[in-house]
């Protein structure tokens, strides 16, 4: 006897060091007791699965192309690589704040998931639905600001925008079907991409779990932490030799 189930991700590895620290802001894995949606819905949210799939190369590929860009540049734009610095700092504070929070639900085997299936509305959660993607899309317009042009900054960060809103598309279709009850009124309260200011009252199910460590965040983060000292060093030494 076999059971209907969405398609899953691999949701076992919150960073990943080719996509600036890619994770996916699908809050909880998918339940092997959902049921199967209809052929013409699952149709429609297969773009969206490809593309998370294909989400760690999407970041190399924009870095690629401003470097090829940016080398026949006979000087460094120092405003643009101040802009690129500071939002690779707004990158890298927006994925330890969200690893806090996410623990390690996005780490786990979705069987292994199950007893403790949760929907993180606590810290950035609380304020924007896909933190992390928001940060990684801050950190590949910072990349592509201290190799590359500054329009191909703005560029890079419209692609990435467009790529992440199919595939949250896709994880909303997801969570919606784990979370009947409170995913739509999480969806009401909280925007998608731009960030509200002030948390919402009534958010379903606060966070009442205990604080998870900042050096297991800062472990399970690593690889985002040693990719942009590659990318600060490698930028400042394009810097002082032009």
């Amino acid at each position: 006897m076999t059971k209907d189930v969405l398609p899953r991700p691999d949701t076992r590895s919150l960073g990943s060091s080719s996509d600036l620290g890619s994770s996916s802001d699908l809050q909880a894995v998918v339940s092997e007791r959902v049921a199967h949606p209809s052929d013409a819905c699952t149709r429609d949210q297969s773009a969206g699965a490809r593309l998370f799939e294909l989400r760690r190369w999407i970041h190399p590929v924009l870095l690629a192309v401003a470097i090829v860009l940016g080398a026949s540049a006979v000087r460094a734009d120092r405003d643009a690589m101040v802009a690129g610095a500071l939002l690779l700092g707004v990158h890298l504070a927006g994925r330890l704040w969200s690893a806090k929070h996410i623990r390690g639900a996005a780490r786990v085997h979705a069987r292994k998931a199950q007893e403790k299936k949760v929907l993180i509305t606590g810290g950035p959660f609380g304020h924007v639905r896909n933190p992390l993607y928001v940060a990684n899309t801050a950190g590949i317009a910072g990349a592509c600001l201290l190799f590359g042009p500054a329009w191909f900054g703005a560029v890079a960060a419209v692609v990435s925008l467009v790529w992440y809103h199919f595939v949250v598309r896709w994880e909303e279709s997801v969570l919606i079907r784990l979370y009947p009850d409170d995913y739509p009124e999480y969806c009401r309260l909280v925007p998608r991409f731009v960030p509200r200011l002030s948390r919402p009252a009534g958010l379903p199910h606060p966070d009442t779990r205990e604080d998870y460590p900042w050096r297991k965040v800062l472990r399970r983060e690593r690889g985002t932490l040693g990719l942009e000292v590659v990318i600060v060093l490698l930028a400042l030494l394009r810097a002082t030799s032009s």
